[in-house]
């Protein structure tokens, strides 16, 4: 089975002159690479301006409770 890839972008907006009328753009930059977590319950990402960091999104919507108790157990991360 093969991991699945995908692009991070950024957006950049600019304005170009053409024949008198100004006109914004959009241009869309590769700045990294994400790809699921084992658990499938979050996204894993990597930023080509910070080789080496991860960083994770939860796909899992968090209760506000939930949150207040993962501060203050101190736990590991479970990946």
């Amino acid at each position: 089975m093969s991991t699945k890839f995908y692009d991070v972008l950024v957006a950049k907006e600019f304005e170009v002159t053409e024949k008198g009328k100004t006109e914004t753009k959009t241009k869309w930059n590769r700045v990294g690479s994400a790809w699921p977590a084992k658990s499938g319950s979050s996204l894993l990402f990597e930023l080509f301006l910070i080789p080496g960091h991860r960083y994770v999104i939860n796909l899992k919507a968090n209760d506000s409770e939930s949150n207040a108790n993962a501060e203050e157990s101190n736990e590991e991360a479970p990946f």
